[in-house]
């Protein structure tokens, strides 16, 4: 599994249990969750062709520019970044891959292939519904602070997975 699609999941995963207030997540739950994710991760064909441009791409190009700019290319390019001060690859190597992802057929490709997996989750009235919501003030504060709030809570994971194996090691 590749690390992009491994942070999408993470990111689908924290998206799903940062959404709930309340500790109601049972195994089973997080078992359908992984097998949900698993599922349609199988079955996944990708659609890079020119979306429709017609009301729901518009609606959907709407929302992904007010869930704060944050969304799977802001998140490709934030693991680029990352790998870049990790030496994990050539340097030039990952500024090419940067450049593929932020313009030209990358950029579109990628584009297009969410703009129609958005379309395959979403009705035009729950674009808009969305929309809407982003456009409130909770809307607005959900978007500016979901990423920060994904990235610590996925950081606060990362440390109780540390302290549990320390523990283990004793």
């Amino acid at each position: 599994m590749s690390k992009i699609t491994k942070l999408i999941i993470a990111l689908c995963l924290v998206t799903n249990i940062s959404f709930s207030q309340s500790d109601t997540t049972s195994s089973q739950n997080i078992s359908d969750i992984f097998d949900r994710i698993a599922k349609s991760l199988k079955n996944f064909q990708l659609d890079t062709t020119d979306a429709p441009n017609d009301k729901i791409t518009k609606k959907i190009i709407e929302l992904r520019s007010l869930r704060g700019g944050f969304n799977i290319n802001e998140a490709i390019n934030f693991k680029i970044e990352e790998d870049k001060q990790k030496n994990q690859a050539p340097k030039e190597a990952l500024e090419k891959l940067a450049i593929f992802f932020t313009s030209g057929n990358g950029k579109r490709w990628l584009d297009n292939a969410t703009i129609w997996i958005y379309r395959q989750h979403f009705t035009y009235n729950e674009l808009k519904q969305l929309v809407k919501f982003y456009k409130t003030s909770a809307g607005e504060k959900m978007a500016t602070n979901f990423p920060v709030i994904m990235m610590q809570s996925l950081k606060a994971a990362e440390i109780i997975k540390e302290i549990f194996m320390q523990q283990q090691k004793k």
